[in-house]
């Protein structure tokens, strides 16, 4: 019998959020995206899990200092722009 693949734990899954809008705002960055536009570009506005796992890793983002959040405005920090070009674009 087959076994089935493990679904990926909280964390595992909190962290693939966090790295899909790292990169996303980066990638975005220098057009300034706001909370809203950052649920509609990577979920469903409409389903509150989808929001609410977005804005969660917002925060934590925020937190770890590599976004910025003023109001709505979510934009990467220099030390998020500075890692994003040593760790991916000279890859």
């Amino acid at each position: 019998m087959q076994a089935k693949p493990k679904a990926a734990s909280p964390a595992a899954e909190d962290l693939r959020d966090e790295r899909a809008i790292f990169v996303h705002v980066v990638e975005t960055f220098p057009e300034t995206l706001r909370l809203s536009e950052l649920i509609r570009d990577l979920g469903d506005p409409e389903d509150f899990g989808e929001r609410d796992r977005i804005e969660r890793a917002v925060r934590e983002l925020v937190r770890g200092g590599v976004l910025f959040r003023s109001e709505s405005v979510v934009l990467p920090t220099r030390t998020a722009l500075r890692s994003y070009e040593l760790l991916v674009e000279a890859a």
